[in-house]
């Protein structure tokens, strides 16, 4: 942001109204970030939540009821060395209001949506071993599962837009294309959660749309998720790899390579495409940011 010069000067009757206004704003948890300016949402928070956050979350921002909340630790892979927690905390901000307002008019497509978010979820940024035991704690606390972008061990590569990649195809539920940014991932993963609280249809038990075609694929020998199990320890549980299966689905269509889906892929795919107000993309540049920064 610019400022102009200029001779004129501020009356001092003017000065207690200028006082005033700025502390409103401080008050009210506006903040001017850059290019991003979070906005009063019309949309009420979780004040009994948001007393809970620890302090090692300093930058907290909030999309109604719903929290994004990161540290200050820097992601470790990733382009450049001088990356900060504070630029992956805004563009999972921008990612999660590219989810939720998909028209890019500056207002929540779906509240009740957005309110089974916040309900059930929290998402939060930072090392592994600083993020596990408060994502216990407050599960235990507040009933809010965390779901977690691990800047220690997964990848944040903050230009990566969703496309630029090619794949024969999906076979395996450890694909990933290379130099994928994982925090779109994680976000997602929120986004398809909530909608699994949200309607019956987002089951990903074995016997919905979704989990049985993959099934359908592990059957025809076309995919694979017990290479991830081992590697998991016998911990990847069925309902995990049919998200991680929707989510590759998805990522395959954004990078415009859908000729790579096997038929249960593609049945996968429709089904996202046919649900009312299901976000088939998402964006690293929103314009129109959501949150209302907290902390």
């Amino acid at each position: 942001m610019s400022f102009v010069s200029s001779k004129r000067t501020i009356s001092p009757a003017i000065w207690p109204t200028l006082i005033l206004v700025l502390s409103l704003l401080t008050s009210t948890g506006l903040a001017v970030q850059d290019d991003q300016t979070p906005r009063r949402s019309p949309l009420p928070g979780n004040a009994e939540f948001e007393r809970q956050i620890p302090p090692v979350f300093t930058h907290v921002y909030r999309i109604g009821n719903f929290y994004i909340m990161g540290t200050d630790q820097r992601p470790r892979e990733t382009d450049r060395r001088d990356r900060t927690g504070e630029e992956v905390v805004l563009q999972a901000v921008r990612l999660f209001s590219s989810l939720i307002d998909t028209d890019v008019d500056g207002q929540v497509d779906q509240p009740e949506l957005l309110k089974t978010m916040g309900e059930k979820f929290a998402f939060a940024i930072g090392y592994d071993r600083t993020l596990r035991p408060i994502e216990e704690q407050l599960d235990r606390e507040t009933g809010h599962y965390i779901i977690s972008m691990k800047t220690d061990i997964w990848p944040f590569f903050p230009d990566w837009d969703g496309t630029g990649f090619r794949v024969k195809r999906l076979d395996s539920s450890m694909w990933r294309p290379r130099r994928m940014s994982a925090l779109w991932e994680e976000c997602f993963h929120v986004y398809t959660e909530a909608w699994n609280r949200h309607s019956d249809e987002w089951s990903f038990d074995r016997d919905s749309l979704l989990g049985r075609a993959m099934a359908a694929d592990i059957a025809a020998g076309h995919y694979d998720i017990q290479e991830q199990n081992r590697m998991e320890g016998g911990d990847y549980d069925w309902n995990t790899a049919v998200n991680e299966y929707v989510h590759q689905v998805w990522v395959i269509r954004k990078g415009d390579q859908t000729d790579a889906l096997t038929e249960p892929q593609q049945k996968v795919l429709q089904f996202m495409q046919q649900t009312k107000g299901f976000a088939m993309d998402m964006t690293k540049d929103d314009p129109k940011p959501l949150a209302v920064r907290v902390r």
